[in-house]
């Protein structure tokens, strides 16, 4: 039986995952995410590399209004149109942790809060208006796309990928008579609701898009957009397709649960509140995303953040270093920003730096687990088990069961039903090391073995309820039971 534990302290090991196909489980997976920072790491150049970083924001950010305001006007002088929303009772309200709201959630009132509308803000006639636009414009995209690619000699590559072929339609492309109920909608209700809510004035949509999702669809990876506040609009009733809606991570006194929102309704946050879509196993989903910004806002921190994701992509390593650095001026304990810069300093071969900014970006933020994850990962791949299990156990402490759900987020159930084997390994692992050292007469493992190992028998048995016939999981369930007795 021993022998089947050798693939177990193997720095690299690879098992199949009943979410997605293959789980790969290597040394550091540092260069595969986005990294992390810590405010030890410093850039050459100074204040005048600080500035120029600023500056670019300030750049960006009156672009990117201006063009907002051309296409959708702003909310100056139209906050006197609130009696559409005349009070808390207009809503539903979910709230993450105070200081998860993003980079800019002390900028505004509310920011760690998520509204959700008891009323719809569009009727269902004008729902269904709104698809039948989004379907013609993905359509005439998709046509014209066709017809480009037919005239190129080479594919294009993946990012060049259109709307049209994401399943979304841009608010700009559609239509005059659908903007101008996009403008009134706006003028009447929009501007109104997030001056209520967030007491935000000057704001415009800069950016919107009607996404389209058709079973079985893929949920998307946890983000925050690139802009100050977001409004979803249901356009779909959630009787018209199964699954969908909207994960929050971290959302206080809830089961964690996707938001699913009514036809017509709205829900609203912090741009910078960690969410994603969920996927759909049946039916069709259509939701309208409003991208806002305030003229009064520049947002340097989530700013920095891109360019500097930017910088890395272009391998432009220093200038990297140099926005996440710049952005942490802004907001110290922005986790995306820390872990910005420990991808730098993974791909610069300091292993330590990059560890210190994991270590960073896990206490700034713990709802998100990539960072702790990746801790335990090469700890592990280091031959530290204990280490490793103790991270692993903080993140199964943190998700708290919220994956056990039928209806829960499935990259979560993914990434529970990953700790739980991982914490069970290192379990086993220390198990057998220590059984090693009790035949040889050099110490007593009971006490240890009597402590850990029935969580990690509990946690394989758990793993096995999705993934009945993993070899895997049975091969260690056996063994650990073995030890155990």
């Amino acid at each position: 039986s021993l022998l089947l534990f050798v693939a177990a302290i193997q720095v690299v090991f690879t098992f199949d995952s009943p979410y997605y196909p293959r789980v790969k489980k290597s040394q550091t997976l540092l260069r595969s995410m986005a990294g992390n920072s810590s405010t030890k790491l410093m850039f050459e150049g100074g204040q005048l590399a600080i500035q120029t970083c600023i500056d670019k924001a300030i750049l960006q950010h009156k672009l990117e209004y201006e063009a907002g305001v051309k296409s959708f006007g702003c909310s100056r002088n139209n906050i006197e149109t609130t009696e559409y929303w005349s009070s808390n009772d207009d809503f539903l309200e979910y709230r993450v942790k105070v200081g998860n709201g993003g980079p800019s959630e002390k900028k505004f009132k509310n920011g760690n809060k998520i509204f959700e509308t008891k009323n719809p803000v569009l009727e269902e006639s004008e729902c269904d208006f709104f698809i039948r636009m989004a379907q013609k414009a993905i359509h005439d995209e998709r046509e014209a796309s066709v017809s480009s690619d037919m005239n190129q000699e080479h594919k294009r590559p993946d990012w060049q990928r259109t709307n049209s072929e994401l399943g979304e339609a841009r608010l700009s492309k559609l239509p005059p008579d659908a903007l101008e109920k996009i403008s009134i909608l706006l003028k009447e209700k929009v501007y109104p609701m997030l001056y209520d809510r967030f007491g935000m004035d000057d704001l415009t949509v800069y950016d919107g898009l009607i996404l389209g999702s058709i079973a079985p669809s893929r949920s998307q990876p946890v983000h925050r957009d690139a802009s100050l506040l977001t409004l979803n609009i249901a356009l779909s009733s959630p009787d018209e397709y199964d699954g969908g809606g909207t994960y929050v991570e971290g959302l206080e006194n809830h089961s964690g649960e996707p938001l699913l929102v009514s036809k017509g309704k709205a829900l609203c946050h912090s741009s910078g509140i960690m969410h994603a879509g969920t996927s759909i196993s049946q039916g069709e989903r259509w939701v309208m995303v409003l991208f806002v910004i305030s003229q009064n806002e520049v947002e340097v921190a989530r700013r920095c953040h891109a360019e500097g994701l930017n910088h890395i992509d272009a391998k432009r390593f220093e200038e990297a270093q140099c926005s996440f650095y710049t952005g942490l001026l802004e907001a110290p304990n922005d986790h995306l920003l820390h872990m910005g810069l420990g991808q730098v300093a993974s791909i610069q071969g300091k292993e330590q730096d990059a560890l210190d900014c994991l270590v960073k970006a896990a206490n700034c933020y713990p709802e998100s687990h990539k960072a702790s994850m990746t801790i335990a990962k090469i700890q592990q791949s280091n031959m530290k088990p204990r280490a490793a299990l103790r991270r692993y156990e903080l993140v199964l402490s943190n998700i708290n069961n919220r994956d056990l759900p039928d209806r829960a987020w499935i990259p979560l159930k993914a990434l529970a039903w990953e700790a739980r084997v991982s914490a069970a390994t290192c379990a086993l692992l220390c198990a057998e090391y220590q059984a090693k050292n009790h035949k040889l007469g050099q110490g007593d493992n009971k006490s240890w073995t009597a402590l850990h190992l029935p969580k990690a028998i509990d946690r394989l048995q758990q793993a096995l309820i999705p993934a009945p016939n993993n070899e895997y999981i049975q091969s260690m369930l056996f063994r650990a039971q073995e030890l155990l007795n």
